[in-house]
């Protein structure tokens, strides 16, 4: 290994691991779900109101849920799931690369009209209070975060 490889493994080896959080699947707040698996589907709009409209909020322990989250508005949304310390994390890193898109397991990015589809898994969840939001720079400050608690 020459010295360039070897100060990019030392320097990996000290980021603390939330800077891989979305790469992961054990998280607080459920996992990624399969299509085989879900008994429920609850259809989300994401409006430039800088609101969710979920047709449904209740949730339990065990669903495996099919989120078909539309963009109603003109101007770009995403859809997260979290607990408030997730939301938080991912808040600051969208703070530091404004337009970032995402296909991560439990957020997903909407351009105005898109709709996306995105699978979760509350059978292993160790923190019910869920966050549903959108970090865009200054969406989730002006409301857009719907707050739920697993029944």
């Amino acid at each position: 290994m020459n010295a360039r490889n070897t100060l990019i493994a030392l320097t990996l080896c000290t980021l603390p691991l939330t800077v891989f959080a979305h790469q992961t699947s054990n998280f607080a707040f459920g996992a990624p779900g399969k299509a085989a698996d879900v008994n429920r589907t609850i259809h989300v709009k994401a409006t430039d109101q800088m609101r969710f409209l979920f047709d449904s909020q209740t949730i339990r322990r065990g669903d495996v849920v099919r989120f078909v989250i539309t963009n109603t508005g003109v101007i770009p949304h995403e859809f997260g799931i979290g607990d408030a310390a997730f939301q938080h994390e991912h808040a600051q890193e969208m703070l530091k690369m404004p337009g970032m898109m995402h296909d991560d397991p439990n957020v997903v990015s909407l351009k105005p009209g898109e709709t996306r589809t995105l699978i979760w898994s509350f059978k292993k969840v160790r923190n019910p209070a869920l966050e549903f939001a959108c970090n865009v720079p200054g969406h989730y400050a002006a409301g857009m975060v719907t707050r739920l608690t697993l029944k």
